[in-house]
Formats: structure tokens, C-alpha cells, sequence
């Protein structure tokens, strides 16, 4: 029996509908986990001829969230290479951007897929007290997937004196505890071990948990849970780390 056109509609619009609430479901279920990578890419050994290994890597892992270090040359810099204390020349960074493609965006060295559901809602640098030979540079962003928020912070902190590492720990605390109401990641080289106490000092101004201890390279959370694991980072000389997070039910925002 052929139905009638108000029924037809009426069925039409159930299927659209449904479907629509399916595919809503199912982003849902997706986004409720990031996937964020620390990666010291060796920068003055390995790039730029190594990029496109690097950017095979972090696919390969379906990186929704990627800080880096050795992306920026920082090392005993002359005045014209620094700009307000912070460095300038971030070829580095701008080579593995162009390695991962169109899907990928990036400030400084943190990096976004942004065919992902990323996006970018601030972000900036933020000062650390300098080695004797490195100018030293932390980074943080405030980054939005399925409407939850998560603020990073990537840090490389100085390798030759403990009372500098110190002073990192110090400012970094105070730039995470600058942004309260959301869950936290800290990652990057720390250049001590996670264990050590300039990094116990930042972890307890904070209230981060380690979630990977992978030597001197470390990832912290607050607020958020999940695995971490560490990897080969072929031919950086330091490992990968790729966690899978997901908020905690408190922190949801």
C-alpha cells in the first residue's frame, strides 16, 4: 500500500533524525579521549633531514595533541636571535609543521590535528631563567576537543645547574596554577628526573600525578586520567611519550 505523503515525510524525517543522533553518539564516543605525545626531536643532530620520519611517528600514533623540544634554536644566542628575553628562530618547529600537513597547526612547539576536532583557544610563551649557554622557553596553550578544554604547558628545562632548574620549576608552577579551572598536561625535557626535586617542587605546587617517568622526559596530569607509554623516538636521542587521556568526572567543564 503506498503511503501517503504526510507519512512519507513523517518517515523521512525519523531516518534523518536517527541518523543524525547516531553520528552524534558516535562523536561523542570518540572524543572522550585525547591522545597527547612529548617529543624531543634532537634538533641540531637530526633536523631538518629527519622531519618526515618524525611526522610518520606521530601519525602513525594519531597524535591529537604534540609538544616538542629542540624545535627552536636556543642555544647561545647573540641579541639579534632573541626578541623580549625569548628566542626567535623556530625553523625547526616550521619544517616538521610542513612534514605533518594540512591537518596540523602549530604555536611555537605545540602542534594540534585539527582534523581531529583541535583547536587552538590561547596560547603563548612564557619566560624561564637561562642556562649559561641556552636561552630557556616555556610554552603553553589552552586547546578545546568536543566543547572539553585542556591546558598545556611544554617545557625544556636548563641541563648544566640545579638552582637554574630551580627557578624553571618555580615558573612553571606558576604559570600552570595561572589557569585553574582546567585539567592540566606537563610535558617536555626536564634535563633532571622525574623523581628529582626541582620537579617534586612543581609537582607539589601543582598537585600533578606522574603518569609517565620515562628518565628526564616526563608527562603530568591534574584533572585527567589514562595511560601513558614510553617509545622509540628513532633518531632523537631521547624516547616519545604518547598518553590517552580523558577527563576525570569532577573536572568535566
Amino acid at each position: 500500500m503506498a503511503l501517503s505523503l504526510t507519512a512519507k515525510n513523517i518517515l523521512l524525517l525519523s531516518l534523518i533524525s536517527a541518523s543524525t543522533l547516531s553520528t552524534e553518539t558516535l562523536a561523542e564516543a570518540v572524543s572522550e579521549e585525547i591522545t597527547v605525545m612529548s617529543l624531543n626531536i634532537y634538533g641540531w643532530k637530526t633536523m631538518p633531514e629527519h622531519s618526515n620520519d618524525y611526522a610518520q611517528l606521530i601519525k602513525h600514533n594519531k597524535v591529537d595533541i604534540l609538544g616538542i623540544q629542540e624545535g627552536v634554536d636556543d642555544w647561545q644566542l647573540e641579541e639579534s636571535d632573541i626578541d623580549n628575553k625569548l628566542p626567535t628562530n623556530y625553523q625547526r618547529a616550521l619544517t616538521l609543521n610542513k612534514s605533518l600537513g594540512q591537518c596540523w597547526r602549530h604555536k611555537f612547539q605545540i602542534f594540534i590535528n585539527h582534523c581531529q576536532g583541535n583547536r587552538f583557544i590561547d596560547s603563548g610563551r612564557f619566560d624561564l631563567t637561562d642556562g649559561p649557554n641556552a636561552t630557556r622557553t616555556g610554552e603553553y596553550a589552552l586547546i578545546e576537543k568536543a566543547h572539553k578544554r585542556y591546558f598545556i604547558v611544554n617545557v625544556h628545562w636548563d641541563h648544566e645547574r640545579i638552582a637554574t632548574r630551580i627557578a624553571n620549576a618555580e615558573e612553571t608552577s606558576d604559570q600552570l596554577n595561572e589557569m585553574k579551572q582546567y585539567p592540566k598536561i606537563l610535558l617536555g625535557d626536564f634535563n633532571t628526573r622525574c623523581d628529582s626535586r626541582e620537579v617534586a617542587l612543581v609537582q607539589s605546587k601543582v598537585k600533578l600525578t606522574l603518569l609517565k617517568n620515562a628518565g628526564i622526559d616526563c608527562l603530568f596530569v591534574k584533572g585527567l586520567t589514562g595511560k601513558a607509554t614510553k617509545i622509540s623516538a628513532y633518531p632523537s636521542d631521547h624516547p616519545a611519550i604518547v598518553a590517552r587521556l580523558q577527563y576525570e568526572n569532577s573536572s568535566v567543564r
